[in-house]
């Protein structure tokens, strides 16, 4: 699985980090994910961290992509699955719209990607990682505010749908973080 996600970022990378000249902006963030619908019956609002590049290819466009893990936390545990943690993993990429083409952004944007579900337990003393990867679809607004001429202060709000098999997932996502200009 993780090779298949490796690949998957080289996919995504490969073409930014080729177009990038200057522009390029990386840049690491936290947040929360709020599971919606079915989603929420097994899980609480969980704290999420990851990070995320994008490059202007236009004057109100760029390219992003972007890895976030989510500690999901059970509503209800039960206590004989004391040792169990749950996790989202997202690499998405996308493109983003930005009304304002200045320095200070406010922008729009939409993304494609993999979600992997995963669960990790010890049992007789052996460790376990189950998971499955399903594809999925985001979209969501944001800002970004300049901190000088190389670090920028990031903000988004995102809706994730995550088409499992039978029904789609969902989860609201918001996050904040700080960016660097190559």
């Amino acid at each position: 699985m993780k090779k298949i996600i490796f690949t998957f970022l080289l996919v995504l990378l490969i073409p930014v980090l080729s177009f990038s000249q200057q522009n390029m902006t990386v840049g690491v963030c936290g947040g929360i994910m709020n599971p919606m619908g079915n989603f929420a019956d097994g899980f609480k609002t969980s704290p999420t961290i990851g990070a995320e590049g994008y490059y202007p290819i236009a004057t109100n466009i760029d390219i992003f992509a972007d890895i976030a893990y989510s500690f999901l936390s059970l509503s209800n545990p039960p206590p004989s699955y004391s040792n169990e943690s749950y996790y989202y993993l997202e690499a998405t990429s996308g493109i983003r719209y930005n009304f304002m083409p200045l320095k200070e952004k406010i922008f729009v944007e939409l993304g494609i990607g993999s979600y992997t579900f995963g669960v990790k337990y010890t049992y007789r003393g052996l460790a376990y990682d189950n998971n499955t990867t399903n594809f999925g679809i985001n979209g969501g607004f944001g800002g970004i505010l300049p901190l000088g001429s190389k670090f920028e202060l990031m903000g988004k709000a995102k809706l994730h749908d995550i088409f499992t098999p039978g029904s789609s997932t969902m989860y609201f996502g918001l996050t904040a973080g700080i960016n660097y200009k190559l």
